[in-house]
């Protein structure tokens, strides 16, 4: 049995997305990252989806992950920063191509507004890339501002962009 010699007193749901090079490479080299920073909790499974927003790219691969931090939210921000940066997010187009990119979800059940962060992620309850992987991890979390289950919001969505669901298989993550 491993005991966490820190207490993490947040919860905070993530949203992965990849669409350059080889995105299991890319989602492992991210949440090595994330390890230094905090502890995962739980990971969903992968989806396939089509882009949204800007179309002539390939097809992200999309995840969300379960995470406990210490960090505040501004701080938490700035980490991600920093990881996408070490790991070429290059992102040079609005809703374009990109290695890794890390959106926060939902931190605890705060509502927060600030010139760089807004969570819960404003559009996070429209987009079915980012609430069938939340809700694969709990389905009866409750959104902040809409005061409806992932579950329910999972039902209500109407513009799909997933193509295929991979199922995730207990290796598919290599964490070290």
């Amino acid at each position: 049995m491993v005991v966490s010699l820190y207490v993490y007193l947040n919860k905070v749901f993530l949203a992965l997305g990849s669409n350059v090079g080889n995105w299991k490479l890319n989602f492992n080299e991210c949440l090595r990252e994330l390890q230094k920073i905090g502890e995962i909790g739980s990971i969903g499974n992968i989806y396939i989806s089509k882009p949204y927003g800007y179309k002539e790219q390939n097809n992200f691969y999309n995840t969300a992950i379960k995470f406990h931090t210490s960090s505040s939210p501004i701080k938490l921000l700035n980490e991600f920063k920093l990881i996408e940066k070490k790991l070429h997010k290059n992102k040079l187009i609005k809703n374009g191509p990109r290695r890794i990119d890390i959106d926060i979800i939902f931190f605890n059940s705060l509502k927060i507004s600030h010139a760089n962060l807004e969570i819960p992620h404003p559009r996070a309850a429209n987009r079915d890339f980012v609430i069938f992987p939340l809700y694969d991890i709990n389905p009866y979390f409750k959104h902040p501002v809409e005061k409806k289950s992932l579950k329910k919001l999972k039902g209500e969505i109407k513009d799909i962009y997933i193509e295929k669901k991979i199922k995730q298989p207990i290796d598919l993550f290599v964490i070290q």
